[in-house]
């Protein structure tokens, strides 16, 4: 399935080994990737820029200077496919085997999610998610975050750190391009980005959320 933009197979040929990666991550279960998008680093140019009428903004004190979209009708190709992908039968199987949570289900309506744009000043505030959908009376489990910036170094701000219970970054993801964080989300899952994005740069970014119909035990 080479026309794919997401290697699902590779997923699948590694499922256990991820699982145990998953598993024993620290400050909480989580994955880095490098390697699940066919995506050439051309398709950052296709992201929607800051001129986007698409978007919408929020500006308060704990985001800032952030644009999002959670309108698939909108959305661009490729991301619009880049979401279907993640959202389809065949990754939502793999995703319940590397993270050991069964019957995951996406979320049509991309509340929260979607697509993501943080500009100079950006930051979020170290936070746990929500947990509850009430529109579909489901529970929160799973985050998976896609990086898009063509060209992105720790000095340019806006890394994804990973808290533990102190407040302590104890991993720090830089946003390059196709990089990939899965995690689990619930009371302990403390992540934000406080380094504000750099002057000049923008941070583009694929946020997509999954649920069960059980809460966490």
């Amino acid at each position: 399935m080479a026309d794919t933009i997401v290697d699902v197979e590779e997923l699948e040929r590694n499922a256990s080994e991820l699982q145990r990666q998953f598993d024993v991550a620290k400050p909480f279960p989580h994955l880095v990737l490098d390697d699940l998008l066919r995506l050439p680093r051309s398709a950052a140019s296709d992201f929607p820029d800051i001129s986007w009428p698409g978007w919408g903004q929020i500006d308060d004190g704990h985001q800032q200077n952030k644009r999002f979209c959670f309108d698939m009708d909108s959305i661009p190709e490729p991301f619009s496919a880049l979401i279907r992908e993640l959202s389809g039968p065949r990754f939502l199987k793999v995703l319940e085997q590397i993270t050991g949570i069964k019957q995951l289900l996406p979320d049509p309506y991309l509340a929260g999610g979607g697509l993501h744009l943080s500009g100079p000043g950006g930051i979020l505030s170290p936070h746990t998610d929500f947990h509850y959908h009430r529109v579909l009376n489901l529970y929160r489990r799973i985050n998976i975050l896609v990086y898009l910036n063509d060209d992105w170094s720790l000095e340019d701000g806006g890394c994804l750190s990973l808290f533990d219970g102190q407040n302590h970054a104890i991993q720090t993801v830089v946003p390059d391009f196709g990089r990939v964080v899965i995690f689990r989300t619930d009371d302990q899952s403390v992540h934000g980005f406080p380094v504000p994005v750099a002057e000049g740069k923008w941070r583009p970014s694929v946020a997509l959320y999954y649920y069960t119909a059980a809460a966490t035990e």
